[in-house]
């Protein structure tokens, strides 16, 4: 007698378990290019260098040419100089010792008393190019920029700080060259003009028609010569000094050294 396998008994149903809720994200929906935009430092607004091209007037004084020995110092001069150098070296050498940080703490105050810098560059023609710069740019700044405005930029140029000091260290800062807050410079070409560029104009016309007469200070009058009666009722020129010749000569005409020999007996 074949038995029947009994079939198995079917399976239970699962229990349903309750759908966990997933919390609201409790972090604000703001869209990462929004988050993106305000971590980013905000850029600085682009400083107005106020260009000025200045032409010198027609009855400007031209430039007096020193000879070489007027550069020469003196024994009283290095003397004089040599001492100041002591007496500065002695106080740097006397004073605290200050950390680094303290020092650029002190150098960041000074700055901030001039935070912008006037530089007027003087071309070989007389011309003045005038441009306001940050005190914190670079001496390679100001290079760029006079590049800009030549018309042959290909050419070297240098630029120098009067009597004889050449800015030629690019990366330092205008106020550590000495030029803040104003300074006038050189422009002086290295390279010798090609033919056909002796006569072309420094800068481009985009400067050149900005080109406008320098102001010229207001002088004092110089005093009139004419013979009008002054105070006192003296007239200039001749009024004050015949009384003081005739006083002179009422006082005697013997000076006070030979009458003390003459009347010492």
């Amino acid at each position: 007698m074949s038995t029947t396998p009994t079939p198995p008994p079917p399976p239970l149903p699962a229990k349903e378990t309750p759908s966990e809720s997933i919390p609201e994200s409790t972090h604000d929906s703001t869209p990462e290019s929004t988050l993106t935009t305000q971590s980013a430092p905000e850029p600085e607004p682009t400083l107005d260098r106020q260009i000025k091209m200045l032409q010198p007037p027609s009855n400007a004084p031209s430039k007096v040419e020193l000879p070489e020995s007027f550069f020469k110092l003196t024994a009283n001069e290095i003397k004089s100089l040599y001492k100041s150098h002591v007496d500065s070296r002695e106080k740097l050498e006397n004073r605290p010792l200050k950390t680094q940080k303290i020092r650029q703490a002190e150098e960041l105050d000074r700055m901030k008393k001039y935070p912008r810098t006037t530089i007027r560059i003087r071309f070989p023609d007389s011309t003045i190019l005038q441009a306001v710069f940050k005190s914190q740019e670079k001496v390679g700044d100001v290079y760029d920029f006079v590049k800009s405005t030549l018309k042959t930029p290909e050419r070297k140029f240098l630029l120098c700080l009067p009597p004889r000091s050449k800015l030629v260290e690019p990366l330092q800062t205008l106020y550590k060259a000495g030029l803040a807050p104003a300074s006038n410079l050189t422009f002086v070409w290295i390279d010798k003009a090609l033919p056909g560029q002796q006569d072309v104009p420094v800068v481009t016309q985009e400067y050149l028609s900005m080109m406008e007469a320098m102001p010229t200070p207001n002088l004092p009058s110089p005093p009139s010569t004419s013979s009008s009666p002054g105070p006192n009722n003296y007239t200039l020129g001749g009024g004050a000094s015949s009384q003081q010749s005739s006083t002179t000569k009422k006082t005697g005409s013997m000076p006070k050294w030979l009458q003390k020999g003459i009347f010492k007996k």
